[in-house]
């Protein structure tokens, strides 16, 4: 049997595996040119216990956990007012593409500063305030609910 024949099949094969990890693009109901901001857990504040919890109590999940592998989502605030669920699956490609593999987002939170933006604006929990100035985290992006 031809080498080139065995080599084109076993890298075929190879690339067949890891398939879905290289799609990074998103199918779903798609919003185009929503502002991302940045926001972080206020760990300072103890009288404020919702400053590191999401709006059932829970834990905020931030963006550098999930890429440390110890978390297995991350926190995304939206505007109370479009009744989205909780824990609904969203996915932002440009972020997919930035760190090239697919980010598990969750709408899980909402704050004051989103009340009345529809879906013009999200909000992704990072780690520390130094995190929330990132560009990659600030920017017009697409958001797709999966």
């Amino acid at each position: 049997m031809n080498p080139l024949v065995i080599i084109a099949f076993v890298i075929s094969s190879v690339y067949a595996l890891f398939d879905n990890d290289l799609d990074l693009t998103c199918i779903g109901k798609t919003f185009r040119n929503v502002t991302l901001t940045a926001y972080y857990p206020d760990y300072i504040n103890l009288d404020n216990e919702y400053g590191f919890q999401d709006k059932q109590g829970r834990k905020l999940k931030t963006l550098q956990d999930y890429l440390d592998d110890r978390s297995n989502y991350v926190t995304l605030g939206m505007d109370e007012q479009l009744g989205i669920p909780y824990g609904t699956k969203v996915c932002i490609p440009e972020l997919n593409k930035h760190f090239g593999h697919r980010i598990r987002l969750e709408v899980r939170d909402t704050s004051f500063d989103l009340y009345g933006l529809g879906y013009n604006r999200a909000d992704i929990c990072v780690r520390t305030e130094i995190d929330s100035y990132d560009i990659t985290v600030n920017r017009l992006i697409t958001l797709v609910f999966v």
